[in-house]
């Protein structure tokens, strides 16, 4: 197997084994570096053209027979390329976008700008011409049957899994302690810091709930874990929350922190009374299944595939809408019953226990066996 990924300049080997008969590769396609969000369809092209050097088979030129069994593309922007080599090499094109254009248009906040008209055409584009979608829940299926026409034949419903030996409850005195938080009980949010995703509702839900419930809440922070989206720094989003936190009064109970990698989320889920997860719309809702493998019950929007990762009333609450009030009545609700609290964590960590990436694994390959031998340049 061969991952194709952008050179962004990381380090590191321009192909690299990472496992059995497994290698990745790194392309140039514009400068080996981050790059606006916006610039990256207009390197498309270079992207391609390096895939098909690499998967030359030594001559230099381009394989009009295909090198690969099947091409596995996620998000539009390697659909396109996946639908070119499709064409080129006749080989099946599967396809995982992991986010809509047209779902998340139709939700947005107010102030975000809505996905450009090229997203929206190059999905599709994609969508017309795979030969199969996978989507992570039968909502997003249902999306891409309503918004984008596409074949419900083509369509399979494979969620993602979450890897239970890592995302595992710790204890939460031993955690807290290596996040340096000993002294306080924790509310969580994790995920990219835009409008989308919400973080203002949890740090105005802290505040809510202060205001409730003062004594509830007399030692509870909330931690904020991501960083903003691209490379606009001319917008400081991190900035604009901490103003947000001083405005309304809570700036001395929010705690940011940047991207963490996987073994300090682990950390950081088994800390916390709840993670919150206010988002517009999610395709799955990952955060939400790691913090539930980890004990950790989830107060989450009822939207998208967060309906599927979130069972209302048994792993957590699902919330209606995006009013903080709503949410900080779940949070007081938890924090004050330590019963329904202990009752949410062992039914959070039973539900994670449907989830595995064997099975994701699994199930994907059998798609691909749906496909190997086909020529299908002519869809």
């Amino acid at each position: 197997m061969d991952i194709y990924t952008r050179c962004h300049g990381q380090g590191g080997p321009q192909v690299a084994e990472i496992g059995p008969r497994t290698r990745l590769i790194h392309v140039q396609a514009g400068p080996c570096a981050p790059v606006a969000k916006g610039d990256l369809p207009g390197l498309l092209p270079d992207f391609l053209g390096g895939v098909l050097r690499y998967a030359s088979a030594g001559d230099g030129r381009p394989h009009r027979h295909s090198p690969y069994d099947v091409v596995h593309s996620h998000y539009w922007l390697s659909g396109w390329v996946g639908s070119r080599a499709k064409q080129i090499w006749g080989a099946p094109h599967v396809a995982s976008f992991h986010t809509l254009g047209k779902v998340k248009n139709s939700v947005l906040p107010p102030g975000d700008p809505p996905e450009p008209h090229l997203r929206l055409a190059g999905e599709q584009h994609v969508v017309s011409r795979a030969d199969r979608i996978l989507a992570p829940t039968p909502a997003e299926a249902d999306h891409l049957v309503r918004l984008y026409g596409a074949d419900p034949g083509r369509i399979r419903v494979i969620p993602p899994g979450v890897d239970r030996e890592l995302f595992a409850p710790r204890p939460k005195d031993q955690a807290r302690a290596r996040l340096h938080l000993s002294t306080a009980r924790l509310l969580l949010f994790v995920g990219r810091l835009q409008p989308f995703k919400g973080p203002d509702v949890a740090i105005r839900a802290v505040a809510e709930a202060v205001a409730m419930s003062p004594e509830v809440m007399r030692d509870v922070m909330l931690a904020v874990v991501g960083g903003p989206t691209g490379q606009d720094h001319d917008h400081d989003e991190v900035a604009r929350l901490m103003e947000l936190a001083a405005s309304i009064g809570v700036s001395d109970r929010v705690v940011f922190f940047p991207p963490q990698p996987h073994d300090r989320l682990a950390d950081l889920y088994s800390a916390a009374e709840a993670v919150l997860v206010p988002s517009r719309s999610e395709s799955f809702g990952l955060v939400a299944l790691e913090a539930e493998a980890c004990a950790t019950p989830v107060i989450a929007a009822a939207a998208g595939g967060l309906r599927y990762v979130v069972v209302d009333g048994e792993t957590g609450f699902l919330v209606e809408g995006h009013d903080p009030r709503d949410y900080a009545a779940r949070i007081l609700r938890i924090l004050a019953d330590p019963g329904l609290a202990t009752r949410l964590s062992a039914g959070a960590q039973r539900h994670a226990t449907r989830f595995s990436w064997d099975a994701t694994a699994d199930d994907v390959r059998s798609v691909y066996r749906e496909l190997v031998g086909r020529d299908t340049r002519s869809r």
